[in-house]
Order: structure tokens, then sequence, then C-alpha cells
């Protein structure tokens, strides 16, 4: 209806373990790919001038991306670009998204997104409901503070713009606009619910944009 035609559609999310268990667990390696197969021949028939992407988590987890698209294009799943989550406190470091990130550029040839990433700008809390990144320095040298969160917005768009062959595209704050208003929580039919992650938004605990919110859009 309002006439918008999508660039990217994802096929899953983070389907490292497989997608509607139990026919598409990641163990049931033809049946997975013929779910995935099905979104992503969706895609093509009803936005064909969108791109399928196929998205997993650990982005540092090299071994990983390359068990998960080996079979995909043994199995002849028709996905046009790859998806990667890369958070810096629990996928290693950025070197190992580099590495990845890399070594998939030259396997595959498929354009590559960080369609997953944040960081915190605070450790406060606007809701009452504990946040699930609380450390105060969730990476060594790196305090929660909207100064970080800029460098890393930063740093991980260094990392895609490098990936061999113009096949680093772009990345996606996850989530950008999440902060703690009521009726915007965990659960969408409860108004009550809370947010664990409105401290890692690009909007500070009073919905005023940060410096992050500059940067991310100056890439």
């Amino acid at each position: 209806k309002a006439k918008v035609d999508p660039k990217l559609v994802q096929v899953g999310n983070e389907t490292n373990g497989g997608l509607l268990w139990p026919e598409g667990r990641w163990d049931q390696l033809e049946q997975m790919a013929g779910l995935l197969t099905a979104g992503c021949e969706a895609v093509a028939d009803t936005a064909p001038k969108a791109q399928s992407i196929l998205h997993l988590a650990e982005g540092g987890n090299a071994g990983a991306f390359q068990w998960f698209f080996d079979n995909a294009v043994a199995n002849g799943v028709p996905f046009d670009a790859i998806g990667a989550s890369y958070y810096p406190y629990w996928h290693g470091e950025l070197s190992g998204l580099a590495a990845n990130l890399n070594d998939l550029a030259t396997r595959y040839g498929k354009p590559l997104y960080v369609v997953e990433t944040a960081y915190p700008f605070t450790t406060g809390d606007a809701d009452g409901f504990a946040n699930i990144i609380t450390d105060p320095e969730p990476v060594p040298g790196f305090p929660a503070s909207p100064e970080s969160q800029s460098h890393w917005i930063t740093a991980i768009a260094d990392v895609v713009k490098a990936v061999p062959d113009g096949l680093g595209r772009g990345l996606f704050w996850w989530e950008a606009t999440w902060t703690a208003v009521e009726g915007a929580g965990w659960d969408p039919a409860d108004p009550a619910s809370g947010n664990a992650w409105e401290n890692q938004a690009l909007f500070d605990l009073d919905g005023k944009a940060l410096p992050s919110l500059k940067t991310l859009g100056s890439l």
C-alpha cells in the first residue's frame, strides 16, 4: 500500500541452529535448505528488485559461517547476500570479524552486511527493567559511553569497507530507536513489559539523539 520497494529481505534471523524446528533444525540439512530456498524464492517472486539475505550470529566465527554457507550452496539455496551479527562484547575481537568477512567474500563472492551490532552509551537504566549489558567496560579500553558507541560504529564500518572486491556493503544498528517508552518493551502485547536494550539505542535515556546517530549517518 505504501509503494515501498525493499532492497533487502532477510530470510530467517540468526539461523545458526536452523529454523522452524524440528523440520528445519541445523542437523536436518536438506529440510533446512528447502525452507531457506522457499523463503528466497518467495522474495524473488514478491519483491524481484530485492536481494535475499541469509543471516548468522557470531560474526567472528569463521568456521560456523563456512559450514553453514557451504551447505547452503551445496543444497542449491538461491540466496543473494550474507548477513552477520557482530556484538563486540560477545563475538570476539574485531580482527575476527574482518577475517571472516574477507574469507566469505573470497569463498562465495556475495555482498556482505553486518546486519546487527550495538554498543552501550551508558550503564543507566530508564525503566527499571534490568538491561542485558551492564558492564561499565564491556570491551577492555572502551567504557560504556557515547564516545565508545561512536567508535564502534566507525570501527565496524571500516572493516566492512575493507572487504575485498567492494563486497562489504553496509551495517545496521540493532536497535537504534528502541528507547524505554511505554508499549515498546519485549512483549508487544504487554504495554507494561520492559526494555533491556535501551542503553544501546542511538538516543539517550531522555530520547535525545546521541553523537553516534550522526556518526552512523555520515558513513
